[in-house]
């Protein structure tokens, strides 16, 4: 008889653990912190500290190394609202070793990835910790696994739409500061742009590769900030059912805000914010996908890539006229296979509810083409 091998449980905590103190103290004073989590903030100060003097070595003696090298090849950014399949696109396309990426580590100590202690230090802390699969969707987590890099984005300038993890009730208001940048100084948007290159540049360095490739779904609706950046990126769009992206979001959060906030929130509130949010996400992309030149734009399905993932993949490569893709033909094909034992999770809706989302996000159910899911079990609840 054989034993089913056991995962690891493992330990979540916000990102903040690798911020400058200055972020961090004005998030935690600009912020009402629930006493319920007080020990979780007293944890997240320590290790802040202890950190301190091998990520300042880092922003002193390595970062401005980085100042005067170039991004030699346009940046490829995967964008699409949250649990639409930007993961999955992501995992596969990094099996490409051309393409680099930032990693779990990188994402939570963006500047203790290249000084060696720190590095021998806080990998093996957060490799300790790290639970074996996300929380929310069962999907494989490592330090070296491809990440988001919106979590290491606010750790010098205090600009970061993740802070919403640890603050939700705000979450409407860092859409419109920190997606939309409204109300941001143009001094420090320069910096958030600076700190974007920067980490890119380390992000190369780090996986040893050649050409990036984000997946961060903020930057669905930054399309024109990031032309600004880079004007001849490229980008891919992901899509699914609305009514499938509701349900697996409202899953999400359930699983991963009990780890990371850092004041309480209802699920009434939740539910009110997903709507809100994927209004405003999926409008301003639809308004801004017209500035990219139609070389550097590929659009795909979430079910057509579990369909059929390598022609969906060789398709990309076409359109976005990316090299590479028959050298690492036998590495999505792996990829590819070792996925056939994972289990997404199953939903079922009100009819209150599913009726809500026909309503309030018909216009991207029209857009898209997409009617109410055969799979999705509709209760009268």
């Amino acid at each position: 008889m054989s034993l089913a091998k056991k995962q690891k449980k493992g330990v979540l905590l916000p990102p903040a653990v690798g911020y400058s103190l200055k972020i961090m103290a004005g998030l935690f004073t600009r912020n009402q912190v629930s006493a319920r989590y007080y020990p979780r903030l007293v944890i997240i100060t320590l290790i802040n500290l202890i950190n301190y003097p091998f990520r300042t070595w880092e922003r002193l003696l390595i970062n401005p190394g980085f100042k005067n090298e170039a991004i030699k090849n346009d940046p490829v950014f995967i964008v699409g609202h949250w649990r639409s399949g930007t993961t999955h696109l992501h995992n596969l396309l990094c099996q490409d070793e051309r393409l680099g990426f930032v990693t779990t580590y990188q994402s939570v100590f963006p500047d203790t990835l290249l000084a060696g202690l720190g590095r021998f230090i806080f990998g093996g802390f957060t490799k300790l910790l790290i639970p074996g699969t996300r929380k929310g969707d069962n999907v494989k987590l490592d330090t070296a696994n491809p990440q988001e890099e919106e979590f290491a984005l606010g750790d010098k300038t205090p600009v970061c739409f993740y802070y919403f993890w640890m603050f939700p009730k705000n979450i409407r208001n860092y859409y419109d500061r920190f997606i939309r940048f409204r109300g941001i100084p143009d001094s420090q948007l320069q910096s958030w742009k600076n700190d974007y290159k920067l980490l890119i540049k380390k992000a190369l360095k780090n996986t040893g590769r050649v050409q990036f490739l984000s997946k961060n779904p903020p930057n669905t609706a930054r399309i024109k900030v990031l032309l600004e950046m880079f004007p001849n990126a490229k980008f891919i769009h992901i899509h699914r059912n609305p009514v499938e992206v509701f349900l697996s979001t409202r899953h999400f959060y359930s699983k991963m805000l009990p780890y990371l906030q850092l004041h309480s929130i209802t699920q009434e509130e939740i539910d009110y914010h997903i709507f809100d949010i994927y209004k405003k996400l999926m409008s301003d992309f639809l308004e801004q996908k017209t500035l990219i030149p139609a070389a550097n734009f590929v659009e795909i399905a979430f079910d057509d890539l579990e369909k059929d993932p390598l022609n969906n993949l060789k398709h990309i490569y076409e359109k976005l006229d990316l090299p590479g893709f028959e050298d690492a033909l036998p590495a999505f094909t792996n990829y590819r296979q070792s996925m056939d034992s994972y289990e997404k999770n199953k939903h079922t809706i009100s009819s209150d509810l599913l009726e809500k989302i026909r309503h309030e996000w018909g216009f991207a159910m029209k857009h898209f083409n997409y009617a109410v899911p055969e799979n999705i079990g509709i209760t009268n609840e």
